[in-house]
Order: C-alpha cells, then sequence, then structure tokens
C-alpha cells in the first residue's frame, strides 16, 4: 500500500496551531488546569463493504456489501486537560467483530478488531470549557482482518485473505457547546482524517446532563455515525459505524 508521508501530516499540524495562537483578541487570566475523562459506550450497528481481487475465488474483482452486523466486543475511554485557550485531548476505540454471511454462492467469514486512537490539541476562542473549540492532531487506525472464503461449488477451494495493518492520518475538527438550562447541554462534534488512509469522517450530536455539587460531571446521551475507508493493495474495505452512544464524563 502506498505511504503517504507522514512528516507533512505533521507539519501541517504545526501550522495549524501556530495560526490559530493568534486568533485570539482578549486576554483570559489562567485558571489552573482542568482534566476530564470519560469511559463511554457505543452500540454501533458495523456495515462493511470489501472489494478485491483473488484468483483462487474468482478471476474477476469481487465486492461484498454489508459484511458485518455483529460486535463482539468493544471499549471506549476519552480524555482531555487544559487550561487558558489551550486543551489536549486523547480517544481510543477498541473493536472485535465477527459474522458469518451466506451469499448465493459463497459463504464469508469475518474476524476484524480495530483500534482507534486520536490525540489533539484544541484550540477555544473564548476559553478552555467555552462553547466552541477547533482541534488538529493525528488518528491511529490499526485492523487485524482475516476473510475466510467458502464457495458452495465443491470444485473451489476455500480461500483466506489476512491482513494486519496500520494507518496514520491527520485529524481536523470542531466542537461546539450549546447550554439550553442551568443542567443540560446540547453538544456536537464533527472531524475528518485523511493521509494514509482514503478518509475517515466522525460526527456526532449528544445530550448532556450536568451533575455534581457545582456542574462538574455530566451524563452523556448521544448518536454517532462513522465513515472509514482503507487501502491495502488490491482489497478496500469501507466501514460505516452508526448507532447511540451514553457516557459519563467526571471532571477535575
Amino acid at each position: 500500500m502506498p505511504q503517504r508521508p507522514f512528516v507533512s501530516s505533521l507539519s501541517a499540524l504545526a501550522l495549524l496551531i501556530a495560526g490559530l495562537s493568534s486568533v485570539g483578541t482578549s486576554a483570559q487570566e489562567d485558571q489552573g488546569l482542568q482534566w476530564s475523562v470519560m469511559p463511554y459506550l457505543w452500540g454501533s450497528t458495523t456495515e462493511l463493504d470489501l472489494t478485491f481481487r483473488d484468483a483462487s475465488v474468482s478471476p474477476d474483482e469481487l465486492s461484498f456489501k454489508d459484511l458485518v452486523d455483529t460486535l463482539d466486543g468493544a471499549f471506549m475511554f476519552q480524555t482531555e486537560i487544559g487550561a487558558g485557550y489551550w486543551s489536549v485531548f486523547a480517544d481510543a476505540t477498541y473493536l472485535k467483530i465477527a459474522s458469518t454471511d451466506v451469499r448465493d454462492r459463497i459463504s464469508i467469514d469475518v474476524d476484524s478488531t480495530q483500534i482507534f486512537a486520536d490525540g489533539a490539541v484544541a484550540y477555544w476562542p473564548q476559553g478552555f470549557g467555552s462553547a466552541l473549540s477547533v482541534f488538529g492532531g493525528v488518528r491511529h487506525s490499526s485492523f487485524d482482518n482475516s476473510f475466510g472464503f467458502t464457495a458452495t461449488d465443491a470444485e473451489i477451494p476455500p480461500a483466506e485473505r489476512v491482513s494486519d495493518t496500520d494507518y496514520n492520518d491527520l485529524l481536523l475538527g470542531l466542537r461546539y457547546h450549546t447550554p439550553i438550562s442551568d443542567r443540560w447541554d446540547i453538544r456536537t462534534y464533527a472531524d475528518y482524517a485523511f493521509g494514509d488512509s482514503e478518509g475517515v469522517f466522525v460526527i456526532r450530536g449528544s445530550f448532556a446532563y450536568n451533575f455534581g455539587k457545582s456542574g462538574q460531571n455530566s451524563a452523556v446521551v448521544g448518536y454517532q455515525y462513522k465513515e472509514a475507508e482503507f487501502t491495502e493493495g488490491d482489497q478496500t474495505n469501507s466501514f460505516t459505524y452508526y448507532g447511540p452512544l451514553v457516557g459519563l464524563e467526571f471532571s477535575f
């Protein structure tokens, strides 16, 4: 798989941070470091469109849509620390997916372990914790995929394609929080990552109920949608993820 130079992604991120640092015009006193952690669950439905060439199965290009809808395991965690106009955050997602899909002339076994890890620097024009933040960083996507193919024609032997590939992308995005009452907020999030992958897009909307003595903690309920496409040699994996999200955010 051709690799785009990752150094150019880091250079673009450095330029973004340098440009954002000159945007704020009003001074804000340093309120000290603030830190938050949020474990969460994403009840994702996952669809995979797989396209490849494999002479052991067929001499022509094969394309299979919507192969996967079974989630065997998942873990998600987000943390952020910031002060003044800046913050740094990280987000990690682990997904274990497996399914068997029977088509007219072939049975397909899918086993996929996926790890997504984001790290980004965010700029808050009105200060950390205010309504709007824009961010830039890197997204690491790791896949350990196994695809087994068994044809109904006994003369065609079973075939298997295995891949273990990492992708590093430049990540750009924004977040916006809107209070709707003393206790409730609406939170929106969107990002786009590009580089080694063919593109990864995430959009999320959620409601947050703030609790605790000073309302510093939040219970979050929302919905997240994600599209991601990855190419390795003659194989293209196009994933679509969507589903409800719930989490608890603790701030210190």
